[in-house]
């Protein structure tokens, strides 16, 4: 007997324990984990190489980072220019609205900072949100809404904000409310899939309770993991969605070939029994394959990426247990209740996926017709569909892979990559300095600093930096 054919009788034979201990491990695990904490990507971390040595540094140091942000001021018609004094009145409302939210700091005007475009069109007031990095994108607001106040009393600039901050929440509003969709979505996408599958409400809705108890259960072992491998939002979306299909899937494995083994004569023990060995094996084959395949995600050096793999390899493997554990248990409880409302307008589409009862009993006609020529010429079938593959996969030869621009990742149609795209054109190369990170046993060292001013003068002559000293 297979591992999960030993696991699926075991289960079935003490299955108020399997339950119990389900619900018990689930309770458990959340809890401990809210109790925990969650531990989320440091950004400036997130990516490999020198950005996060220089975090590493600054952090080592006590150099609290700070979030850049930007206003860009613009002329809207020819001939208006940064000297003009309406330009003048628009950047000094602009240098009082965003310190009278009391949320920024090291307010510079382009005036002093010579931020000003070649065109003498476009100007940018730099400053720093207060507080720590990570809290500023929750902070923002206040400002973004002064600068758009100053917008209001100046129509014939543009004056818009962009910055570490205003991007970061941004992204987050983009994503948070797309993935939010999605997770609304798919509950009642894969309830419906499944009532027009089985026909009947109970076995329709055992997939999905399962499935979202091994979600919960996931999120508190992911909030645990979470010391050793830092979490995103992104990768709780994408574990809650990746769990609920890879649970239901399971799901549906097990119960399909038990309702089919009762549908052949076999009683309900031996329906399960079949259905342990079979379909349990394949779910473990299946969920171990999906693990392995994410576990290459921790490669990429990438912490966003990583979290994703780490918390998508949890949610499969706890609904891969779930699965051949106490799903087994639930059925041996129910027996024939599984089939409880049974929904009639949906019967007959049930039943034309469903054997008929005795051996030489089809499943859909559909099916059988494809697979008619495939198992009478398997030769010719293998040769037809790895030839159709290989014509699929040939376009892939030809592709070029580059990194997405913001308006290409999150849609021209924000305001915050109107803005981006916006100052980009008016200041080429990005108008954003570089911060350079210099360690030394002693900064101040002649030879330090002589370095210091070597590395600045380069940069300066190179045409790379405006040189801005530290």
């Amino acid at each position: 007997m297979g591992i999960a054919a030993a696991m699926g009788s075991w289960s079935a034979r003490h299955r108020w324990a399997a339950v119990g201990g389900w619900l018990l491990l689930v309770v458990l695990v959340v809890v401990i984990g809210q109790a925990a904490g969650r531990h989320d990507v440091d950004e400036d971390r997130a990516m490999p190489g020198e950005v996060s040595q220089a975090a590493t540094i600054m952090d080592d140091a006590g150099l609290a980072d700070t979030a850049s942000e930007m206003v860009l001021i613009q002329a809207r018609h020819a001939g208006t220019t940064v000297d003009d004094p309406a330009f003048r009145a628009a950047v000094g409302d602009v240098v009082a609205a965003v310190k009278g939210t009391g949320k920024v700091t090291a307010v510079e005007s382009p005036y002093t900072t010579r931020a000003v475009s070649a065109d003498h069109r476009s100007a940018l007031v730099r400053f720093d949100m207060a507080g720590p990095k990570d809290k500023a994108a929750d902070q923002v607001q206040p400002v973004l809404d002064a600068v758009d106040k100053v917008q209001g009393g100046h129509q014939d600039l543009k004056i818009a904000e962009f910055g570490d901050a205003s991007s970061e929440q941004a992204v987050n509003h983009a994503f948070g409310s797309d993935f939010k969709t999605a997770e609304y979505s798919a509950l009642p996408v894969a309830l419906g899939i499944l009532l027009v599958a089985f026909g009947a409400l109970v076995a329709a809705l055992l997939p999905v309770v399962l499935a979202m108890t091994a979600f919960l259960g996931a999120t508190g072992v992911v909030a645990l993991v979470s010391h050793a491998v830092p979490m995103s939002d992104t990768a709780n979306s994408v574990m809650l969605l990746v769990g609920l299909a890879v649970g239901v899937d399971y799901c549906l494995f097990y119960l399909r070939r038990e309702r089919e083994e009762r549908a052949a004569g076999h009683d309900p023990a031996t329906a399960l029994r079949i259905a342990a060995a079979t379909s349990g094996r394949a779910i473990l084959i299946s969920g171990i394959t999906v693990i392995v395949a994410m576990a290459g995600m921790l490669f990429t050096g990438i912490g966003d990426f990583e979290a994703m793999g780490v918390a998508t390899m949890i949610v499969v493997a706890i609904a891969m247990i779930g699965s051949v554990t106490v799903l087994p248990a639930l059925l041996s409880l129910l027996g024939e209740r599984v089939e409880k409302g049974r929904l009639p307008f949906l019967r007959r589409a049930a039943r034309k996926g469903a054997p008929a009862a005795g051996p030489a009993g089809g499943g859909s006609r559909f099916w059988r017709t494809v697979l008619r020529p495939v198992l009478r010429s398997p030769k010719a079938a293998t040769v037809l569909a790895g030839g159709v593959l290989v014509a699929i996969a040939i376009p892939a030869f030809g592709m070029h892979t580059a990194n997405l621009s913001m308006d290409q990742e999150l849609g021209g149609h924000l305001k915050v990559v109107q803005t981006y795209e916006a100052i980009n054109a008016a200041f080429p190369g990005g108008p954003d300095p570089a911060h350079v990170v210099v360690k030394a046993d002693d900064i101040t060292a002649p030879a330090v600093t002589r370095a210091i001013a070597d590395f600045r003068a380069q940069a300066v002559s190179s045409g790379a930096s405006r040189g801005r000293s530290p």
